[in-house]
C-alpha cells in the first residue's frame, strides 16, 4: 500500500530549499534603516517561519503514522492540460503586460484564466473580466495612485474612463 510519506517529505524539502533562497536574499537587502525595519526584514521573518514549518512538516512525514495515498492523487490527463494552459496564460501575460498595457493584456488574460478552470457561466467570466482588468486599473490608477501599464492601445478606454469619473463625480457630491 502506497502511503503519503514520501509526497509530504518531498514537498518539506523543497519549501525548505525555497525558505533558505527567500532568506539568503532577504539578507542581501537592508534589514533596518534610520526610519525602522527595511525591506529585508518581512521576508526574512517569513523565510524562517516558512523553513520551521518545512521542517515541522518533515519530520511529521517521517516519524508519524502514515496515511494511505488517496485513489484519486494523480490528476486526468485533463487536470494536467488544464495546469498547463494556466501556467501558459500567466506567462503570456508576464510577457505582455508592459508591451500591451495593464488593461488590454488583463482582458485576455481573465477569460482564458476562467475558461481554463472551467465550471464557470459565462456572465461571471464577463464580470470577473471587467472587474479585473477595467475596474482594477482605475482603482490603481486613479485612487490607489499606483502606476500600472500603459499600452498602445488605451486610448480605447477614454470612454470608459470617463464613465467612471463620471460616477465618481455624481457620488462625490
Amino acid at each position: 500500500m502506497t502511503t503519503m510519506t514520501r509526497p509530504y517529505q518531498v514537498t518539506a524539502a523543497v519549501l525548505f530549499v525555497f525558505s533558505a533562497f527567500v532568506a539568503y536574499e532577504s539578507l542581501q537587502l537592508k534589514f533596518y534603516t534610520r526610519l525602522g525595519p527595511g525591506p529585508g526584514l518581512f521576508p526574512f521573518w517569513l523565510a524562517l517561519i516558512l523553513g520551521a514549518l518545512s521542517v515541522s512538516m518533515f519530520f511529521q512525514a517521517t516519524f508519524r503514522s502514515a496515511e494511505p495515498r488517496p485513489a484519486d492523487f494523480y490528476a486526468s490527463k485533463l487536470g494536467y492540460l488544464r495546469a498547463l494552459a494556466i501556467c501558459g496564460a500567466w506567462m503570456w501575460a508576464t510577457v505582455l503586460l508592459e508591451p500591451l498595457g495593464y488593461r488590454l493584456t488583463m482582458l485576455v488574460f481573465f477569460p482564458i484564466l476562467l475558461l481554463t478552470l472551467g465550471r464557470v457561466s459565462w456572465y461571471t467570466n464577463v464580470l470577473f473580466t471587467l472587474i479585473g482588468s477595467i475596474a482594477a486599473y482605475w482603482l490603481f490608477t486613479e485612487v490607489l495612485r499606483v502606476t500600472l501599464p500603459i499600452g498602445p492601445f488605451d486610448a480605447l478606454f477614454e470612454p470608459i474612463d470617463k464613465f467612471f469619473e463620471s460616477i465618481v463625480s455624481i457620488f462625490a457630491r
